[in-house]
């Protein structure tokens, strides 16, 4: 039996939280204005600018799912070592690690 991720787990123990964050987190895309793969970019390169790591393998996995190309990726990743370069260096192992396990 696969692992449940740590987004499973909350959805599962609160479910109405993970809902409301849903619908906030659809809002925030004021009418829709960015595409899909654009979303997903900037999600990458925020999360590895404020260094989460549990969100970064989530939005990365969804990207490679979703056809976003390794490289662009990382690409997105690296716009976070304009604040230092150890965000870069934290996100590459997970890029690697998501990539593999899919």
């Amino acid at each position: 039996m696969a692992r449940k991720n740590v987004w499973q787990i909350f959805n599962e123990e609160t479910p109405g939280i993970t809902a409301a964050w849903e619908t906030m987190s659809q809002a925030i895309n004021i009418d829709g204005c960015l595409d899909e793969k654009t979303v997903i970019l900037l999600r990458i390169a925020v999360y590895s600018a404020i260094r989460d790591p549990i969100a970064l393998r989530h939005f990365v996995g969804v990207g490679l799912k979703s056809g976003i190309s390794k490289k662009e990726i990382k690409s997105a990743a690296m716009m976070a070592t304009g604040i230092a370069v150890t965000y870069g260096e934290m996100v590459m192992p997970i890029i690697q690690e998501v990539e593999e396990s899919l």
